[in-house]
C-alpha cells in the first residue's frame, strides 16, 4: 500500500506545482492579461473533460489485452515527464504566442492523465477493506505533502524569481529536474506496488466501462464532491502568490505560508489516517472541512499580523488534508456499491469520470479567477486598487469557505461506513459464486434513497425483485437472515 501512495509524490510535484504557480507563470512571468490567461486555462477545462475520458478508454483496451495499470503507468511516466518540462521551458524559449502556450498546456495536461487515471484507479485493487483504504488514502496524502514542501520550498520562489529577475533558465532547469524526478517515481511506483491480489483484481476487464450509471444517486453524490474538491479547496493556495504580493505586501512571506500549509497537512495526515479505523471516511471530510472553514474565515481578519496569517494557514492545511486525502477512499467504495447496484464493476470509468470532474472544476476555478482579476482591472506588477484587492479575498477565503459549508451538508448524505461495506463485500462475495443476479433497489450509500427491505449489508434496501434473485443461490437465504 505505501508503495502504491508513493506515486502520488511524483503526481503532486508535477500537477500540484503546476496548479499552484501557472496562473501566476502566465500573468507576472509571461506578461498575459487575466482574462487571456483565464481563456486559456478554459481551453485546459475542456481538455481535461476530454482527456481523462480518453485515457480510460485505452486503460480498458490495454486491460482487454492483458496489460494492466501498473504497465500503463510506467510506459506513460516519461512523455508526461517531458510535457511538464517542456511548459517551464517556455518562458527561455521566449515564446509568448498564444496558441503555443494552449498547445503545451494541453499536451501536459492530456499526458498527465494517461498516468493519473491507472494509478488512481489501481487503488481499487490494492486493498478491499474500508478502513484500509482509508489508511491508503492517507499514505497518499503523505506523499503529496512532502512533494508539497519541494514546490514550497524550491518551484514556488523560483516562479516568482522568474516574474521580477527574469531568471528563465533556472526554471527551465528546475521543470526538467522535476519532470524527471516525476518519472522515475511513478516507475518505482508501478515496479514494486504489486499485482494486487484483493477480489477486485479478480474481476474481468470486460467488466469495465466509462459510460457510467450517472443517474445512480452515489454516482451523483461522488460528481458533486469532485466538483466541491477541484472547484473550491485549492482555491485558497492558488491565491497565495497574489495574496502575499499585493495586499499583505509580502512577497517574502508566501513560501513561509505555503510551508505552513504544508505543515499542517503533514499533521492533519497523521490525525486523519489514525481516526479512520473508528469512524467513517464521510465523518472525517466533514471534520476536515470544518477545519479548513474555521482557518479560512480567520485569515482575512488577520492581514496585519503574519504570524496570525502562518498559523491560519497551518489550520487551513490540518483540514485540507482531509479534504484532499479522504474522497479517493470514498470513491473505491463507491466503485463496489455502484458494481451491487448494477451487477457491473466500473472500476476504471468511476475514477475517470471523478477525475474528470475534478481536474476540469479545478481548470475552471482558475478561469474563474483570471477572468475576475481582469474585469476588476488587475494590472500585473503594480499596486492594485481596493476593488482588485477585495476581489483577490473574495476569490481566496470565500470560494473555498462556501465550498466547505456545502461539502459538510453533502457529507450527510453518505451513510456508508466500515461495517456497512464489510457486509457488501461479503455479499458481493457471495453473489459471485453463486451465480445471483443483480440486485436493484440498493440503498447505494446515500440516505433515503428508494427501495423496501432490508439485508445484512448495515441496512440497505432491498426491493422484492432482488430477495428473489437473492433466493435462486443457496447462500443468499443466509446472506438474508444474517
Amino acid at each position: 500500500m505505501i508503495a502504491y501512495a508513493s506515486g502520488n509524490f511524483g503526481k503532486a510535484l508535477v500537477f500540484g506545482g503546476a496548479d499552484i504557480t501557472m496562473l501566476f507563470l502566465l500573468t507576472d512571468v509571461l506578461g498575459l492579461g487575466g482574462t487571456m490567461a483565464g481563456w486559456l486555462m478554459l481551453a485546459a477545462l475542456c481538455g481535461d473533460l476530454v482527456f481523462d475520458l480518453v485515457a480510460a478508454r485505452l486503460v480498458i483496451r490495454l486491460r482487454h489485452a492483458g496489460k494492466g495499470y501498473r504497465w500503463m503507468v510506467a510506459i506513460a511516466a516519461t512523455p508526461c515527464a517531458l510535457a511538464f518540462a517542456l511548459l517551464y521551458a517556455i518562458p527561455a524559449f521566449g515564446a509568448r504566442q498564444l496558441w503555443v502556450l494552449a498547445a503545451a498546456l494541453l499536451v501536459f495536461r492530456g499526458a498527465y492523465a494517461v498516468v493519473d487515471v491507472p494509478h488512481n484507479a489501481l487503488m481499487a485493487q490494492v486493498t478491499s477493506d474500508s478502513r484500509a483504504r482509508g489508511r491508503v488514502s492517507g499514505y497518499r496524502l503523505f506523499f503529496s505533502t512532502a512533494s508539497a514542501l519541494v514546490v514550497a520550498t524550491l518551484l514556488t520562489p523560483l516562479v516568482q524569481r522568474a516574474g521580477s529577475d527574469q531568471a528563465f533558465d533556472r526554471l527551465a532547469l528546475t521543470g526538467v529536474a522535476a519532470g524527471g524526478l516525476f518519472a522515475v517515481t511513478m516507475i518505482l511506483c508501478a515496479w514494486t506496488s504489486g499485482s494486487g491480489a484483493s477480489r477486485q483484481a479478480r474481476q474481468t476487464a470486460g467488466q469495465d466501462g466509462i459510460r457510467v450509471p450517472l443517474r445512480d444517486p452515489m454516482v451523483i453524490g461522488m460528481g458533486l464532491l469532485a466538483l466541491l474538491t477541484g472547484f473550491a479547496a485549492p482555491a485558497f493556495g492558488r491565491m497565495l502568490l497574489y495574496t502575499g504580493r499585493y495586499i499583505v505586501d509580502r512577497p517574502d512571506l508566501v513560501p513561509t505560508l505555503l510551508m505552513a500549509l504544508t505543515v499542517g497537512q503533514f499533521t492533519g495526515v497523521i490525525l486523519w489516517t489514525a481516526l479512520t479505523g473508528r469512524f467513517s471516511k464521510s465523518v472525517l471530510l466533514a471534520m476536515g472541512h470544518g477545519v479548513s472553514a474555521s482557518g479560512l474565515a480567520a485569515f482575512p481578519f488577520c492581514l496585519p499580523w503574519p504570524i496570525a496569517l502562518i498559523a491560519c494557514a497551518a489550520i487551513i492545511g490540518f483540514g485540507l488534508a482531509s479534504v484532499f486525502m479522504l474522497p479517493w477512499g470514498l470513491l473505491a467504495d463507491a466503485v463496489d456499491v455502484v458494481e451491487w447496484r448494477h451487477g457491473r464493476r466500473f472500476e476504471t470509468g468511476l475514477f475517470a469520470y471523478y477525475l474528470a470532474i475534478v481536474k476540469a472544476s479545478g481548470a475552471a476555478s482558475t478561469s474563474l479567477i483570471g477572468w475576475t482579476l481582469g474585469w476588476l482591472g488587475y494590472v500585473p506588477g503594480q499596486p492594485q486598487a481596493i476593488p482588485v484587492q477585495a476581489g483577490m479575498i473574495g476569490l481566496g477565503i470565500g470560494i473555498p469557505l462556501l465550498g466547505s459549508l456545502v461539502a459538510i451538508l453533502l457529507m450527510r448524505r453518505f451513510d456508508l461506513g466500515h461495517a456497512r461495506h464489510g457486509r457488501l463485500l461479503v455479499l458481493l462475495d457471495r453473489r459471485c459464486q453463486s451465480g445471483a443476479d443483480p440486485v436493484s433497489g440498493l440503498k447505494r450509500g446515500l440516505v433515503k434513497s428508494s427501495g423496501a427491505g432490508v439485508t445484512s449489508a448495515g441496512g440497505w434496501a432491498l426491493s422484492a425483485q432482488a430477495r428473489q434473485s437473492m433466493s435462486r443461490s443457496m447462500d443468499a437465504p443466509a446472506a438474508v437472515r444474517s
